[in-house]
């Protein structure tokens, strides 16, 4: 449990560009859920709608997806300055590059204490417009502090004065397997692989279907939308898979279980993340995720050489997938292994620890500097 800080801001406000269901807005509402259970008041916002779930008391600047009009843009920056300034909060996290870049030009401009840009992705990956734009945040001493979701993410940004919090998450609720399946519209019986994730390039779910191909025993479930949905319906009509591919929009957070009871393993041959709170969750849940050998997975089992050696194999190598989901299936011994070894490694992963960093940190940026302190207590004697 975390424990009860001493030093605590009166109001916090997370700042994200829509709340997509994606990582970074389900942590978002964790920890200010987290937050709020320990006295803090917090408010979630984000400038546009989306299809994601928001939690009801978050604030939505714009109705509608993401636009990118330069008017639209503007009259939202506007906006959020006003609400700034209304609202005082005492600490501003930015969730995604955006809203990162807003923190810090925003918050200045309505006088937050705290601005605080989250990296959840490597920046090699990041938009070029907003890697530049942050870069000139940055140089610009708009960010007070900074906060990356792993080593790999804290690295690839190039600054030093970066802290890192490793993604934490709860462990999901299980459920019997048939009643998941049943829920989720899936086979009774036979092997389920799942992947889940925005139908994205990034995600590389076209890699999972082709896998199919390999594993004639094998159904897939996808669960997610995104950009890539039509593009992978059409590769899943071509290839004959269309009897064998389920794809499944969206599930509720709260019974999001009932993905990691169905399936048998979980595929993740991402081309990059940042530290994948789907792959955390697979860790909870007990349900073996294979995974693309890249940085942000190699940190996260790095901790386990048996998970490292078992479940990080090269996305350039679909035959040592397939050889390697066979085995998983066959061999009982290494899967009961398997499962164990995630079971050890699954504390470390807690969304109780990751929050409990955050509060931490909140209570040192608020802690007066040690001369100030000790200048007051001399001239108080």
């Amino acid at each position: 449990m975390i424990s009860k800080l001493s030093n605590r801001p009166q109001s916090i406000v997370f700042l994200g560009s829509a709340h997509d269901n994606g990582g970074t807005s389900i942590l978002a509402s964790g920890l200010a859920e987290a937050m709020r259970k320990r006295g803090h008041q917090v408010e979630e916002w984000y400038l546009f709608g989306s299809q994601g779930d928001a939690p009801a008391s978050a604030r939505i600047f714009e109705a509608g997806p993401r636009s990118r009009s330069p008017v639209v843009l503007l009259r939202l920056f506007a906006r959020l300055v006003r609400a700034l300034r209304r609202r005082k909060p005492d600490v501003l996290f930015g969730l995604q590059p955006l809203s990162n870049v807003l923190t810090g030009v925003a918050g200045v401009l309505a006088g937050v204490r705290h601005r605080v840009p989250t990296y959840h992705g490597p920046r090699e990956w990041v938009n070029p417009l907003f890697v530049t734009l942050d870069e000139i945040a940055y140089r610009l001493g708009l960010y007070t502090q900074m906060i990356a979701c792993a080593n790999s993410v804290a690295q690839s940004h190039h600054r030093a004065d970066m802290t890192v919090v490793v993604n934490g998450h709860d462990a999901p609720k299980l459920f019997p397997r048939a009643e998941a399946r049943a829920a989720l519209g899936l086979p009774a019986q036979g092997v389920m692989l799942g992947q889940i994730g925005r139908l994205s390039y990034q995600k590389n779910q076209d890699f999972s279907i082709g896998l199919l191909q390999r594993l004639p025993q094998a159904s897939l479930v996808l669960v997610g939308i995104g950009p890539d949905e039509a593009a992978l319906k059409a590769h899943i009509a071509a290839t004959g898979l269309a009897d064998r591919v389920h794809i499944v929009p969206a599930i509720a957070h709260a019974r999001i279980g009932l993905f990691y009871s169905a399936v048998d393993l979980v595929l993740f041959p991402s081309r990059y993340e940042g530290l994948s709170l789907a792959a955390i969750e697979a860790i909870h849940a007990g349900a073996p995720p294979l995974c693309s050998d890249i940085a942000s997975f190699r940190e996260m089992f790095a901790a386990s050489p048996l998970l490292a050696a078992t479940l990080l194999l090269p996305a350039s190598d679909p035959p040592a997938w397939a050889a390697r989901v066979t085995e998983l299936l066959k061999d009982e011994g290494l899967r009961q292994r398997t499962v164990a070894e995630l079971a050890r490694l699954s504390p470390s992963y807690s969304f109780d620890a990751m929050a409990e960093q955050y509060l931490r940190l909140i209570e040192q940026w608020d802690a007066p500097p040690r001369k100030a302190m000790r200048a007051a207590i001399v001239r108080r004697v």
